[in-house]
């Protein structure tokens, strides 16, 4: 039997046509699930009272490997009195895997929630302090290749300081840093094994809005667990992980 590359061309076309199937020309292959960093972005909601048209892109990680996975996506949100916010997003990553085909795969899209709610302020109100809660999830499944499933739970404390005194309704410039902790779990159903990591972060971001426009970026100093998956280990390390989320406001009562 031909084993050469030439071979294996003639055998692959060969079962295309006598199958008649698009099916058997499909050639998988594994692509990691990619885990978002959604944008904190302070500790009060974008707008007191409103529903939000979400943009984000920026870095998040990349499967059981975390490395860098380019983001972006888009969510629509909701906030009340100033002190809730609540969202439902969905992401993309760029990255993808080539095939011997020279063909190549991305992975899926990863769909999620959050919330976050302004505990409290101090400093004569020029300070706040909030809790931030994301749930993510993603799965891929192909053939006898990949079976496999991701959740993450992303909780972070942001304390934002505002440039003077209470905050203006329409306008807003704050700075805000916050800790910040991914717990990710990793399910290979065909390896019948589950990995765990907790990414650890630091992050310090800036906000804005002006009328029916906010914005907000921050950077992520994170430390990425030691992972493995099949046979491999991935080690841990430090990375920076930027996220940029662009908002049009729809106010309802501000």
């Amino acid at each position: 039997m031909d084993r050469s590359p030439a071979g294996r061309l003639v055998r692959r076309i060969a079962i295309c046509i006598l199958v008649v199937s698009p099916a058997a020309c499909i050639e998988y292959v594994r692509v990691p699930l990619a885990v978002p960093l959604p944008a904190v972005g302070g500790s009060r909601p974008a707008s007191p009272t409103s529903l939000q048209l979400i943009g984000e892109f920026g870095d998040g990680l990349w499967g059981q490997e975390q490395e860098r996975a380019e983001m972006v996506g888009g969510a629509i949100g909701f906030s009340l009195e100033d002190r809730v916010e609540l969202s439902a997003a969905a992401y993309e990553t760029s990255r993808k895997v080539g095939t011997d085909s020279h063909d190549s795969e991305y992975g899926e899209t990863t769909t999620g929630v959050r919330g976050k709610i302004r505990i409290g302020d101090f400093r004569e109100g020029r300070a706040s302090l909030a809790l931030h809660i994301a749930y993510m999830g993603a799965e891929r499944a192909r053939s006898d290749v990949q079976d496999e499933r991701l959740t993450a739970l992303d909780i972070a404390l942001p304390v934002e300081l505002y440039r003077s005194g209470p905050v203006v309704t329409d306008t807003r410039f704050g700075l805000y840093a916050a800790p910040r902790l991914v717990f990710q779990t990793f399910e290979d159903r065909l390896g019948r094994e589950t990995t765990k990591g907790t990414m650890a972060a630091a992050l310090v971001g800036v906000v804005a809005r002006w009328r029916w426009f906010a914005t907000m970026g921050e950077l992520n100093f994170a430390r990425t667990p030691t992972m493995s998956f099949s046979d491999a280990t991935f080690p841990g390390g430090w990375i920076l992980l930027p996220m940029m989320s662009v908002r049009g406001i729809i106010p309802l009562g501000d």
